[in-house]
């Protein structure tokens, strides 16, 4: 383990995979036995979100080449036209995203995010390929909700990992965006929400809470 939480008032012990420097920050409130995210990019450290590791300071940092630092896909998965990829129809922009969504591509992101919430009245962010996701990632994605929101949109998310979703919830967004399993579950919502006539099966979000 190369974090350790601490109580709420020792805040969070990170040591470096590299060099083994310790180093103790409050967490920016984050106090979890898994997640340490808020720690770790907090004070310029790079490397996993978990305790688990790995963990880097910023001089171990610079030493490791950019494609390897905490990416859990191959660069390959970027495809010829970079990470982010967007395809429209009359009503729903399908954003799709290939890594992780973390500092290298918070600002690419949130360019193509922005233009699909002002041209479609729904934008789906299509996780299926995406990894894990930083703080500014998260950033990225809230941002794009008030900007779908602004022009009376919706920003949807499909597909998120298991840590995507983890994240969500420990900072308690997982409520503030409606997440399918899967893009076509999303597609079908979203068809069916602009066409009547469209059966959506019955899918429900990933978040939605069925009432007694």
């Amino acid at each position: 383990m190369t974090a350790v939480p601490g109580t709420y008032s020792s805040g969070v012990q990170l040591i470096c995979d590299g060099c083994g420097e310790v180093a103790t920050t409050d967490g920016g409130g984050l106090h979890d036995a898994d997640v340490v995210y808020v720690a770790v990019t907090g004070i310029g450290w790079t490397g996993s979100a978990f305790a688990r590791g790995p963990h880097r300071c910023p001089r171990c940092s610079i030493a490791v080449p950019a494609a390897r630092r905490g990416t859990t896909r191959p660069a390959a998965c970027a495809g010829p036209f970079g990470r982010v990829t967007m395809r429209t129809t009359a009503t729903v922009a399908v954003v799709h995203i290939a890594g992780d969504i973390d500092a290298g591509l918070a600002g690419e992101l949130g360019s193509v995010l922005q233009t699909a919430a002002a041209s479609r009245p729904y934008v789906i962010a299509d996780l299926t390929d995406a990894g894990t996701i930083d703080p500014l990632g998260l950033g990225t994605l809230v941002r794009a909700r008030h900007a779908a929101r602004r022009h009376h949109g919706e920003l949807l998310l499909a597909a998120p990992s298991r840590f995507i979703q983890t994240v969500l919830r420990t900072m308690r967004l997982h409520t503030a965006f409606r997440t399918f399993a899967t893009l076509g579950q999303a597609v079908t919502v979203v068809d069916s929400t602009a066409d009547p006539g469209v059966d959506p099966h019955g899918v429900r979000p990933l978040n939605s809470r069925t009432e007694p």
